[in-house]
């Protein structure tokens, strides 16, 4: 009995000794090259990931999109494409901002000790109505602080057309629909808020300004548009998603938006 538990016990020896002797020797992983929009378009993978010893990288994206069978193949290409491009520099301002290829000893120490690392994810949802298909962008960064912070970025698509819609163009010319939804916002995020309502930041973040409302899609008959943290209240109040009717909006929508 006792033979064979020294037999166990030196078996056991020999793995953790082969296993520390592999991390300490294996080399440090080089970093891949930046995606091109091209690359993230021409393959019909829907992701990319790469991971070194200081970040990693894991992005899903749509390589096609409801309007290939919907519109025409060309249209499905440049909807493709302008979100390949989206996906591809946001990576590449990821490696720009982290700096990654010029670290000193110093950098490394501060930034990466034991073993801690960056990271943007990037995933998406679709969201369709009937004249309208939207791909919703969820942008997940960490490098280093107190805590990683999530963004949003939308596109959507004419569903007839084909044609990439901003915010403006499913209001009818010459409305003032910015202060429209600035006035619904401020009167319903206060409730959705409760004890993380900020009167400052909500203020700030619901003016009647198009950078705050451009993450937008529409999911059936109703707006939705997203705001992340700290964009209307602290971080702590999370991402919120301003839910408005299209029949409250219905005289100042365009008719095929309604």
């Amino acid at each position: 009995m006792k033979n064979t538990n020294y037999i166990y016990t030196g078996v056991i020896l020999i793995v953790v000794v082969a296993i520390t002797f592999f991390a300490i020797t294996r080399p440090v992983p080089k970093a891949a090259h930046t995606p091109t929009a091209e690359e993230l378009t021409a393959t019909q993978s829907r992701s990319y990931t790469e991971k070194t010893a200081y970040y990693t990288i894991a992005t899903n994206y749509a390589s096609s999109t409801l309007l290939r069978t919907d519109v025409s193949v060309a249209v499905d290409d440049a909807a493709v494409a302008e979100m390949g491009n989206f996906v591809s520099d946001t990576v590449a301002q990821f490696k720009k901002d982290g700096k990654y290829t010029n670290l000193t000893p110093q950098d490394i120490q501060m930034r990466f000790n034991g073993g801690r690392t960056d990271s943007l994810n990037i995933v998406y949802l679709i969201s369709t109505a009937p004249r309208t298909v939207s791909y919703i962008y969820t942008i997940y960064l960490d490098t280093g602080g107190a805590h990683g912070n999530t963004f949003f970025h939308t596109f959507t698509f004419d569903a007839v057309s084909g044609a990439s819609l901003a915010l403006a163009d499913i209001f009818a010319p010459g409305t003032d629909y910015l202060t429209a939804l600035s006035k619904i916002a401020r009167a319903k995020l206060p409730e959705m808020l409760k004890e993380h309502m900020d009167a400052q930041m909500l203020s700030s973040g619901t003016a009647p300004d198009a950078k705050n409302f451009e993450n937008f899609f529409i999911d059936n008959d109703t707006l939705k548009i997203q705001f992340a943290p700290y964009a209307v209240a602290p971080y702590s109040a999370g991402p919120q998603t301003l839910q408005i009717p299209l029949s409250d909006l219905a005289n100042i929508l365009k008719p095929e938006y309604r």
